[in-house]
């Protein structure tokens, strides 16, 4: 046997080829027993599926406890916080009231004046400034309008 052309441009020529073709295969379903697993009853899957459901509502009922217990500990804390830095504050305010009512005491301002080399007037006067020329509106904002008619004695 000799080589054999892939192509030819001549039909009348063509070689014949063998063709091989697959076994024909037909699949026939047995009449022997099917092995299936077993059912299980329906009243035993919905108290599965019950009691799963129940486990994930404890579950996040359990979550929600803790995260309300943190919120409240915080709360807590932070109400503490609050409280000692408002005695704090009082204790502040009355030693400066001590403070003021100690150095705004007349005998004291006195003495220190004195020990200053300041004596006390011999005579008092007061300046009279009259009505003021500014003016607010009913929002207390600054009215330049009335602050004119003011000024002008209007």
């Amino acid at each position: 046997m000799g080589a054999q052309p892939a192509y030819s441009r001549y039909p009348d020529r063509a070689y014949e080829r063998a063709v091989e073709r697959a076994p024909r295969i037909q699949v026939v379903p047995g009449t022997g027993p099917r092995t299936a697993a077993p059912a299980l009853p329906d009243s035993v899957v919905f108290l599965a599926k019950t009691v799963a459901v129940v486990l994930v509502v404890l579950a996040l009922i359990g979550v929600a406890r803790v995260a309300l217990s943190s919120a409240a500990v915080t709360g807590s804390i932070q109400a503490q916080e609050l409280s000692s830095k408002i005695d704090g504050a009082r204790a502040q305010g009355n030693q400066l009231e001590v403070t003021q009512s100690s150095l705004s005491n007349p005998s004291r301002v006195k003495t220190e004046a004195n020990a200053m080399g300041m004596a006390a007037p011999l005579e008092t006067t007061t300046i009279d400034l009259g009505q003021d020329a500014v003016a607010t509106d009913d929002a207390g904002n600054l009215s330049l309008s009335k602050s004119l008619r003011l000024a002008a004695g209007a």
